[in-house]
């Protein structure tokens, strides 16, 4: 089924070991533009200035982020300062950290390779949510400019015995470490030993794929393949292109981490009053005021996972709504509080459509639950906030073999791996 392979790793020069902290980034998504800038001020090696380059003004066809990008990659390799591994390998990968929801320890062991792109219809690759046209715009952009990933798509794999992670983690040789700002641990190995990646490429040819966060970028590197298809008389079915670079974790792992993100809406058509009428129609509800957030919380965490059931802050009566919605909860995509809120809240009560989702920006999305309660209560941005609460990772695998699509933002992996650890050319 799924094609893998061991690839030769574009990454930091062994010299920049010490410093690796002040070469990478979070992923380019959740980078904000002062984090952007503080992080082009961190260090001119900066792994920003190649996965989110910021604007020369002005900016011109011929003068542009993605033409900065690659002047900043051909600068770094000609300088030293990136080196491609002359021997191919697997990069084993684990993240140390404390689950935000519950404060304990935990360690995800992963790996990253590279997979053979394939279309959605092969089914070996499965999507989980629908996609926006903007992000795979400016994400083509970039691969032109630059024939390189800088950064991993998320996947899980099945493996109930962890048999890829014990084969892979007695090889491996540290790479590079470092702590982010959220304290995270992040360690990057390499497995060289042929008989080692051979077995694990060998066993992955039996697996499918389910992508947990990536989703606009896998559809780009698709689009990104097609295009260098096109420019080649004799295309190489084993180019670099063809392949797409994948951090890959077990579906099963105990340790992954999946937090809820919560929506924001800024007005409501036709007024709180009748918004609540509507939901009272529609929902059994415990009402708390803004000052029982903490106690809030605790309900919805502990409610009854059977039930739908999602949180509601209302700024103009100061009041957080637990709502038990009364929905013929189902499988697959309608066991998730997420498809529920859209089609019995979002669509029939805001004329929030999802067709409207995809074309307009009319909700904003937050995964801190005391920022969603600052934000409507607070400075008062926002008229709604919706709690959602998590899901686990084997959701995913349910709603995409029976052909479905969870609504966006439905699940948020964390942690996830930094940006530069390892990359690689296209």
């Amino acid at each position: 089924m799924a094609d893998l392979i061991p690839f030769n790793g574009l990454v930091y020069a062994e010299s920049l070991k010490g410093s690796i902290g002040d070469l990478t980034t979070p992923p380019y998504d959740i980078i904000s533009k002062e984090a952007q800038k503080a992080f082009y001020e961190k260090n001119p090696n900066n792994v920003i200035r190649l996965e989110l380059p910021m604007a020369p003004e002005p900016e011109t066809p011929e003068s542009n982020r993605y033409t900065r990008a690659r002047a900043d990659l051909d600068r770094m390799l000609s300088s030293g300062v990136l080196t491609v591994d002359p021997v191919p390998a697997l990069y084993p990968y684990t993240m140390t950290f404390k689950d935000p929801l519950t404060g304990n320890s935990r360690k995800i062991q992963g790996f990253v390779g590279r997979i053979r792109l394939e279309e959605w219809e092969k089914k070996i690759v499965y999507p989980h949510e629908r996609t926006l046209q903007g992000p795979k715009e400016d994400r083509m952009a970039l691969f032109k400019a630059t024939s390189c990933s800088f950064s991993q798509i998320y996947l899980l794999y099945p493996d109930a015995t962890r048999e890829i992670i014990g084969l892979l983690a007695p090889k491996s040789v540290e790479r590079f470490r470092c702590t982010d700002s959220d304290n995270v641990l992040h360690e990057l190995g390499a497995v060289t030993d042929a008989a080692t990646l051979a077995r694990v490429t060998e066993i992955f040819r039996k697996k499918s794929l389910y992508i947990a966060d990536g989703h606009h970028r896998y559809e780009t590197y698709l689009a990104y393949r097609n295009y260098r298809r096109s420019l080649e008389t004799s295309p190489n079915p084993n180019a670099p292109y063809e392949f797409v670079t994948v951090f890959l974790a077990a579906m099963e792992d105990e340790n992954l981490s999946v937090l809820p993100t919560h929506r924001l809406v800024k007005s409501i058509p036709g007024g709180a009053k009748a918004f609540l009428q509507g939901l009272e129609s529609r929902a059994s509800i415990e009402r708390f005021s803004k000052a029982q957030g903490d106690r809030f919380l605790a309900a919805l965490r502990a409610s009854n996972p059977q039930e739908t059931v999602i949180g509601v802050a209302v700024s103009e009566t100061d009041e957080l709504l637990l709502c038990r919605l009364n929905v013929p909860r189902g499988e697959g995509v309608k066991a998730l509080d997420t498809y529920w809120l859209q089609e019995a809240v979002l669509s029939p009560l805001l004329n929030i459509t999802p067709e409207r989702i995809r074309t307009e920006d009319l909700l904003r999305y937050d995964k801190s639950d005391r920022s969603v309660q600052e934000k409507v209560f607070g400075t008062r941005d926002y008229a709604l906030g919706f709690f959602i609460r998590p899901v686990s990772a084997k959701v995913i695998e349910s709603v995409t073999q029976r052909g479905e699509l969870m609504p966006q933002k439905s699940t948020y992996f964390y942690p996830k791996p930094l940006t530069g650890m390892v990359m690689a050319k296209l």
